[in-house]
């Protein structure tokens, strides 16, 4: 009986913090506001990056971040990155932690000829649960003999993840993003527990954000336990013609309230107006831009496109500009990062 107790507490002990883990520090790395970073290092686009280009020989060149004070239930530090290696060599690629002045070496990677991850980033997880309650910085060295063997290491996110007893997450707005005058519409807010305990009667509210009026509020009384995902529904009317955006709240006060409101739900009330729109699709086809919404990375043309299909309006998309154009009332072009003659 003891050895069996001994094993259930290991086992509860080992997956608690993997079903219930909460986001709890970010860096998109818009910013380079607190980071140091040497020759070939630079923060740019929303990725941090580092070049071959200035050609550099027997280099060692790193990027720090800011002191991060983590949380005592600290778990992982997950790294969102992409390595386009040129040629083998004696180049190696390393990430580190350093706790209080002192580097752990968490990852490394030699320049074999063979590029890693996906060219729009993919995750790699590190346990940094026993450094809780420290300050820590995230250090990227590459060092080697030549930088020719590069193209670049991109890291385009970085997350700290921690575990709490009672933490509701708000994952999601999903329903529609346009909709006619004086019909109803029907919105669902997806609500996850990340806590280690069962949540049951709090309160979900959806709010319009132009009139900073509540559509609706609910309490929800069944319980939802860890890692459990909640769907629930709103309804709302259009009684007036307008551009706004929905959010969602939980007022109740838990562990981590950071992830308690989440915005941004575009919603047009369409207007009883016939427009016609033309998007030139101008540019080089080059894909510079990270869509906030998908995560992927798209051309101009494709940005433009996308906001029109979320707010319901209709276009026509062309690579050649026609001769006449008296037939639209707006025109769009996307030039890329070029401009083409």
């Amino acid at each position: 009986m003891k050895k069996l107790n001994y094993l259930v507490l290991f086992i509860s002990l080992f997956w608690l913090p993997l079903s219930a883990q909460t986001p709890w520090w970010n860096d998109d790395l818009s910013s380079n506001i607190g980071w140091y970073m040497e020759e070939n290092w630079t923060i740019s686009s929303g990725k941090l990056e580092f070049n071959w280009s200035p050609h550099i020989q027997n280099f060692d060149c790193s990027a720090v971040s800011p002191t991060i004070t983590l949380h005592e239930h600290v778990q992982d530090l997950i790294v969102n990155q992409y390595l386009d290696v040129y040629a083998a060599g004696n180049e190696i690629a390393e990430i580190y932690l350093v706790v209080e002045g002192y580097e752990h070496l968490l990852w490394e990677f030699a320049l074999t000829g063979t590029n890693w991850g996906e060219e729009n980033g993919t995750d790699i997880f590190f346990d940094i649960s026993e450094y809780g309650g420290q300050d820590v910085q995230i250090k990227f060295r590459t060092f080697g003999e030549d930088s020719w063997n590069w193209n670049w290491w991109e890291i385009f996110n970085l997350t700290i993840t921690a575990y709490f007893e009672n933490d509701l997450c708000l994952n999601s707005i999903e329903g529609p993003g346009n909709i006619d005058l004086n019909v109803t519409g029907t919105w669902e807010v997806e609500i996850k527990n990340l806590g280690l305990q069962t949540q049951s009667n709090f309160t979900v509210d959806l709010y319009d954000c132009k009139e900073n009026e509540p559509i609706g509020s609910m309490l929800v009384t069944d319980g939802l336990v860890t890692g459990e995902i909640g769907v629930y529904e709103f309804e709302w009317t259009a009684t007036e013609i307008f551009n706004t955006a929905f959010y969602a709240n939980i007022p109740n006060p838990d562990d981590f309230e950071a992830n308690n409101t989440l915005g941004g739900h575009f919603v047009r009330i369409n207007p009883n107006v016939e427009f016609d729109v033309l998007v030139w699709d101008n540019d080089n086809g080059k894909r510079y831009i990270i869509d906030p919404e998908m995560g992927d990375i798209i051309d101009g043309a494709i940005g433009i496109t996308r906001a029109f299909e979320a707010a319901g309006i209709s276009y026509e998309l062309v690579e050649d500009l026609p001769d006449d154009l008296s037939g639209y009332n707006m025109i769009f072009t996307s030039l890329g990062c070029y401009c083409l003659p």
